[in-house]
């Protein structure tokens, strides 16, 4: 066996992984170690069964590429072995095409993640490889990160100091968040999605309908702002600051999130003005998020300079939060947050409408209203349905990541389905022996009527 860079075990670099390949002939291992040099891993290789687990004994091993024939035991043995051993190792097998039945074996007793036949595509042997081990790496601290979270939501439901210090203990609160969620931004930079989800809930913990909101709301200012024509990088930021614009109602207390806007008196309102400042509290010491954290502490801004915190007026009060103040107030008008009554959209509409000019931006209302069948949100529902894989046809669009029995992502949301590709899904299915939950977007959605106005609600 031969070892390509530091691997014995606890001397690896803490974020290299390793990746040991098992083949008898030296000309394959030398050929696929060459191959995965220009990748960011460690290679270690052996020669037979017996040399790769004694290397599993005594190194951490992120992957096991195995030949499948060779002398004593095969590949498919020797990854149902790894299987047992160390469940956590991503296995692939490598196969010539005349060995199918072996390898359908290996499927069922080896558990293997992948198969990859002779000859391989370099690129594509990489490619597969980074994903399958970021993916790996990724599931496990989320699940940290999942933990951590929600044993500080636990603490925020047992403050009930008073109203001065529960605000005073509830901003310490979001610091330590804001800490939390550096750090994790740091270790976890190309999980910066899952990161964003997973604060947002923390803004929908104890709101019915808060994280669904949320999604929407995102969904709707990303829109906006490619409608207005902004950048790409402006439009990512907005769509994650809209993602969070609750993240400071985690500072208020239940009793004010149970009641409708319009029932809160001079006190009340007081409280609430705290929103947007604790939003940018939690994020002012996030690398990347400065512009996100800015356009929080705007979003209660009115385009009439009568909002709050810093009474800007008009094109003052940063694009990006006008947007949120449009999209937010929208789906709070559905959603019954200001009256406790739900308004239709066509009504939600008409109130930002109404509001245009005072409130909201008029270019951005107009805009709105244009294209509100993309913006449709009545009653907050997904557009997404789930099936079962036999019932779909090809040309159906995946809502949800499809993944693995072992978490692997093996589609993204959005992927188009083929015919092809419905069948290779087919025969994994029945190899694999488990069902895929399959979430697809719905078909034929009506649009929405963007003309005529219709009652106003109270104003708050």
């Amino acid at each position: 066996m031969v070892f390509a860079g530091t691997t014995s075990q606890g001397q690896n670099q803490a974020n290299k992984p390793v990746v040991l390949i098992v083949d008898d002939e030296e000309n394959i291992l030398k050929a696929l170690t060459r191959s995965l040099g220009r990748i960011d891993v460690d290679v270690v290789t052996a020669t037979s069964a017996g040399d790769a687990l004694y290397i599993l004994e005594n190194t951490d091993v992120d992957l096991v590429i195995s030949d499948m024939r060779m002398p004593g035991d095969d590949g498919a043995e020797l990854l149902r072995q790894v299987a047992e051993r160390s469940p956590n190792t991503l296995r692939f097998l490598l196969t010539g095409h005349s060995d199918m039945e072996s390898t359908i074996r290996a499927i069922n007793e080896g558990k293997i993640h992948q198969y990859l036949t002779k000859p391989w595509d370099d690129v594509k042997l990489r490619k597969l490889i980074e994903e399958s081990l970021h993916t790996r790496l990724l599931e496990a601290r989320n699940q940290r990160l999942q933990a951590e979270l929600a044993a500080k939501s636990t603490q925020l439901e047992e403050l009930n100091a008073s109203l001065e210090k529960r605000v005073e203990d509830r901003t310490e609160e979001l610091k330590l968040n804001a800490r939390l969620l550096e750090h994790a931004f740091s270790d976890l930079q190309k999980s910066y999605g899952h990161v964003l989800r997973l604060a947002s809930s923390l803004g929908a913990l104890r709101e019915p309908g808060a994280a669904e909101a949320a999604e929407s709301r995102a969904r709707m200012a990303e829109s906006l702002a490619e409608a207005l024509g902004l950048g790409e990088q402006d439009i990512r930021e907005i769509r994650d600051a809209a993602l969070l614009s609750d993240l400071g109602n985690i500072g208020l207390p239940d009793a004010l999130l149970s009641r409708p806007l319009v029932e809160y008196d001079g006190a009340d309102m007081q409280e609430y003005a705290q929103v947007p400042i604790l939003a940018e509290a939690a994020l002012m010491g996030i690398p990347g998020m400065r512009h996100s954290a800015a356009m929080l502490r705007s979003q209660f801004e009115r385009f009439d300079g009568s909002g709050y915190p810093d009474h800007l007026v008009g094109a003052a009060i940063p694009a990006g939060a006008r947007i949120i103040a449009l999209v937010r107030d929208y789906t709070d008008l559905l959603r019954g947050r200001f009256t406790g009554e739900s308004m239709t959209a066509q009504q939600a509409r008409s109130e930002l409408l109404r509001q245009s000019n005072q409130r909201y931006d008029p270019v951005m209302v107009d805009i709105f209203c244009e294209a509100c069948s993309a913006f449709d949100t009545e009653d907050l529902a997904l557009n997404e349905e789930y099936a079962k894989l036999d019932e779909l046809e090809a040309g159906r669009v995946l809502a949800q990541d499809l993944y693995s029995e072992k978490g692997m992502i093996l589609l993204r949301k959005g992927h188009v389905l083929t015919a092809e590709l419905l069948q290779r899904l087919t025969h994994l299915q029945q190899w694999s022996g488990r069902d895929f939950d399959m979430v697809v977007e719905k078909q034929n959605r009506p649009d929405s009527d963007c003309e005529g106005l219709a009652e106003t609600r109270a104003g708050s």
